[in-house]
């Protein structure tokens, strides 16, 4: 189905390189001391992709489900929030993002926040940002990836909710982030999400993230013909992006969604750029008797 709304636009993919055959991909988020030995910060190398249309889907929100797409749009009047400061955040907005997971994600036994996020599409100071620092804002996110891999996902779970390891064994571990805009419709920018169903295994590279106080595995995108990429046409603050990051359930189409922004093909003059906030959260799910 297409939309008059649908953009073609090129995302920026990990371009493979016969080095990691015997080297991990892997960037260091940090200060590298001039006494190390190892002075590279990335072996990362991105390319931008070929075209890729990705669909509006305005007006047919209700078509795409976590399980089936690996994500979900849907409808949330947020109250004032105090997001200036951490106090606030945790104070205003978490317990109400928590009640919107406990509203529309099914089979909620146990959640944990584990990080947030915020970001802003200006330029930034590279020297000045501090990545363990959950509210300095970050420009938004270009490269197709997950934020998660499979041990990444099992790495959290132990360092953020060690008390519920048994439970997702057992049963089923989801991390799941909420996305929403801040202050205006997006215009700049916005947020693509890539349908579950269509990523294969193979299109996944793992990769090192590497910073002073944790090593995080993510997973880069490799561009593949069988991708298929939706966004929001002017999503509002009102309409909350479910992302699925890692699901242990095999037996769903979509385990996971890859995701990342681009720029629009048309932009109004002096249109705001886009402002966000993201919140992360491990689901978990006791296995039923």
């Amino acid at each position: 189905m297409t939309s008059p709304r649908d953009e073609v636009a090129r995302f920026s993919y990990l371009q493979w390189q016969p080095l990691y055959e015997t080297e991990k991909p892997f960037q260091v988020f940090s200060n590298i001391s001039c006494s190390a030995l190892e002075q590279r910060s990335t072996n990362l190398h991105f390319i931008d992709g070929e075209p890729q249309t990705i669909h509006d889907i305005r007006g047919r929100e209700s078509e795409f489900g976590l399980d089936r797409n690996g994500f979900m749009i849907r409808k949330d009047e947020m109250r004032e929030a105090d997001l200036t400061t951490e106090e606030g955040f945790r104070r205003d907005y978490l317990p109400h993002i928590e009640n919107m997971m406990k509203e529309h994600v099914a089979d909620i036994d146990h959640m944990v926040c584990f990080d947030w996020g915020f970001r802003k599409n200006v330029p930034l100071r590279k020297d000045r940002i501090n990545v363990n620092d959950r509210m300095q804002l970050l420009e938004p996110a270009r490269q197709v990836h997950c934020d998660q891999s499979p041990a990444g996902a099992l790495q959290r779970l132990q360092r953020h909710a060690p008390e519920y390891t048994k439970a997702a064994y057992e049963g089923r571990l989801r991390i799941i982030n909420v996305w929403r805009p801040l202050n205006h419709p997006v215009e700049d920018n916005a947020l693509a999400v890539c349908d579950g169903q269509t990523i294969e295994d193979r299109d996944l590279v793992e990769a090192d993230h590497i910073t002073r106080l944790y090593l995080g595995r993510t997973m880069y995108g490799l561009q593949s013909p069988q991708h298929k990429w939706y966004y929001l046409n002017h999503q509002c603050p009102n309409e909350l992006l479910f992302i699925k990051i890692f699901d242990s359930d095999s037996t769903v189409p979509a385990p996971r969604s890859l995701h990342a922004s681009f720029d629009h093909s048309q932009k109004r003059e002096n249109a705001p750029p886009r402002e966000s906030v993201e919140v992360r959260f491990l689901v978990i799910t006791e296995a039923r008797q």
